[in-house]
């Protein structure tokens, strides 16, 4: 297995680039309608952990590309990345996101849906600055396989009888498939052979995926002010993720049918309820198994790295793969 040798903060080989990023999405949120501008701005000003940015630019260095080529398309991820976050947050009727208000319940839900699509838009327009007609149309199915996602995540809500396939399906399509892209894309910039930008985008895909089981394992049992965000908000929604998926294959029959009745329950659940539900998965070992199933995927993706030759960069993206299992938040 690859490891990472002398890399311990991977956002450090590429700090300037990410600070013009920022300027980047600032600029691209610029309006002259104040509302729209205002919404687009609230979002992007949380922050986040730029790792998308981080995964475009770090496979661009690894394989030699323009980094300054990269700002724009690792920017444009980044968009697109916070457009879904939006309307995620509606769909969902969430009421935080990065530990702010969402953006809906200060400018409403029509403004925020359209100020998603507004920095959509605006991805595809620092895309298309780039010579290489090709990002277009991988961005364009990156952001169909997106929608894809949450349309099934809608369609399954609620059922307690799906299996690991269907799960896996929504989270390649609402989380893995834009870090593959963002990897691609470095790869592209870098000309590399084809073998080596279909390891990055291998590599970026079971990152991606990793971070999402990650992100679902947090949802119960990670530090509210860390998350910026209510534990138990998959709960509470209906959603369905591994952790449940597995706790509800390998619990004890009572166990396994009192967390089928909090599920099933009626009207906004308690936090008791959330507290009861993550005892039980907890119990049957779904959050551990869980876990096991990320890490099965970080190590599968850095193996994908053996097609980089060596380079602080590598050691970067192999870095980054281990803190998205590690993280707290």
């Amino acid at each position: 297995m690859v490891q990472a040798m002398t890399v311990v903060n991977p956002a450090d080989l590429v700090r300037p680039e990410l600070a013009e990023i920022e300027r980047v999405l600032q600029q691209a949120s610029a309006s002259e309608i104040e509302v729209l501008q205002e919404a687009a701005r609230h979002i992007l000003s949380a922050g986040g952990k730029r790792v998308r940015p981080q995964m475009a630019l770090l496979a661009a260095l690894a394989t030699g590309g323009s980094l300054s080529r990269a700002v724009p398309l690792a920017a444009a991820c980044e968009l697109v990345h916070t457009a879904t976050l939006v309307h995620d947050d509606i769909v969902d009727e969430s009421d935080s996101r990065r530990g702010r208000m969402a953006v809906q319940f200060y400018f409403g839900n029509s403004a925020s849906v359209l100020m998603g699509d507004f920095l959509v838009v605006r991805a595809f327009g620092l895309i298309a600055e780039d010579p290489e007609r090709q990002l277009w149309s991988i961005l364009v199915d990156t952001i169909a396989r997106m929608c894809e996602g949450e349309v099934l995540q809608i369609c399954v809500k609620g059922d307690t009888s799906i299996g690991v396939d269907v799960y896996e399906t929504i989270i390649e399509c609402k989380t893995a498939v834009l870090i593959a892209t963002c990897t691609r894309f470095g790869g592209l910039l870098g000309n590399s052979p084809p073998e080596v930008v279909q390891a990055l985008t291998d590599f970026g895909y079971r990152v991606g995926m990793a971070f999402q089981i990650q992100d679902d394992i947090l949802d119960f049992i990670g530090d509210e002010e860390t998350l910026g965000k209510p534990v138990g908000g998959d709960l509470r929604e209906g959603k369905v993720t591994l952790p449940v998926i597995y706790a509800l294959q390998d619990a004890a029959t009572a166990d396994r049918d009192e967390l089928l009745r909090i599920y099933d329950k009626s009207g906004p659940l308690s936090a008791s309820d959330v507290r009861r539900a993550t005892d039980l998965i907890r119990q049957a070992g779904g959050f551990d198994r869980a876990r096991r199933h990320a890490q099965d995927y970080i190590d599968r993706a850095k193996e994908d790295l053996h097609a980089l030759s060596h380079s602080d960069a590598r050691d970067g993206l192999l870095a980054l793969a281990d803190q998205i299992v590690d993280r707290r938040k």
